[in-house]
């Protein structure tokens, strides 16, 4: 199908001829102005906290200072590349839309791709953390996750030049991708809510025996914190689903795209994104650390404002 430019090259197609379609098209751009804004103050915010808190720079922390930071891009790179875009469809610009499109397309898969890779890397990492326990701080170092994290860019950077360069091939393997790593983020939390629970029944047992203090609130500190890991990994399994679901849909019945899955990948992409702006909010809610640096970092900020 070729656009409205007149490129059959393009896989970008035209979808505000229809009254209908244009409408959501705008109603979207409006939500991804809104959530970008929310998105890049939030986690500039946690990034700035961690980075500022001595007590955070452990493992854990960098891997979500790399989370907060593919979410900050997402806010400051694909949303507003994707408005650009969808209002140089909305007004007919060829030109704009020829550039902004493809700019638009590489991040948007790119930032995608590292937030997957990332998700996926502190759900191995916390897993480890309960699995191997006393060697954990030996084997795992803030060293080597930056490195890991400096890997998974990398390797986002080139799944998005692989889908610019072959789109087909590309979509199926980035779908294949993510059921992977979803199927990873899942056992590993299943794992660790099994470990948890196990060692919970075993201290249970002993504290009338032992007649140990303290120990039940630390267990539920503890449990508090591993659902915690629960709710960012759900969110970002509900957040990428349309996208996954889009994509097997596409190829398995539409067999290339058509108006209605571009308006549905438009909606998915605004959907994923949406996971980018709660992230944050969800840090300060479940985190105590995270909250108290925020906060910290916030007194701050006020206490210089009000002293200018």
């Amino acid at each position: 199908m070729k656009n409205f430019c007149g490129n059959e090259s393009a896989p970008y197609i035209l979808v505000t001829r229809n009254v209908r379609f244009s409408n959501a098209i705008l109603f979207l751009c409006i939500v991804n102005i809104a959530a970008a804004i929310v998105s890049t103050t939030g986690n500039l915010l946690v990034m700035i906290a961690t980075s500022r808190t001595p007590s955070l720079h452990r493992p854990s922390f960098v891997l979500l200072s790399g989370l907060a930071l593919s979410d900050l891009a997402v806010g400051l790179i694909s949303q507003p590349l994707f408005v650009v875009t969808n209002m140089a469809d909305f007004y007919k610009n060829c030109n704009l839309l020829s550039v902004s499109y493809r700019v638009y397309e590489y991040f948007a898969n790119q930032l995608l791709a590292v937030t997957f890779l990332t998700l996926s890397a502190t759900a191995v990492d916390r897993f480890l953390a309960l699995k191997i326990h006393l060697r954990y701080q030996e084997l795992v170092t803030v060293r080597k996750t930056l490195l890991c994290l400096l890997f998974m860019w990398i390797t986002a950077t080139f799944y998005a030049a692989w889908k610019i360069a072959h789109r087909s091939s590309a979509e199926i393997g980035g779908v294949m991708l993510c059921l992977g790593l979803l199927f990873v983020v899942l056992s590993c939390y299943l794992k660790i809510f099994r470990i948890v629970r196990h060692h919970q029944t075993l201290i249970e047992n002993q504290i009338p025996q032992l007649g140990v203090q303290g120990t039940v609130p630390n267990m539920a500190r503890y449990r508090r914190s591993v659902r915690s890991m629960l709710y960012v990994a759900g969110f970002f399994c509900l957040s990428c689903f349309p996208w996954v679901v889009l994509g097997i849909i596409k190829h398995a019945i539409f067999k290339g795209s058509t108006v209605e899955t571009v308006l549905a990948a438009r909606i998915s992409f605004t959907v994923s994104c949406l996971n980018s702006c709660l992230n944050p909010f969800l840090y300060c809610w479940r985190m105590e650390e995270i909250r108290q640096a925020v906060k910290e970092q916030l007194r701050k900020l006020c206490v210089k404002s009000t002293g200018n």
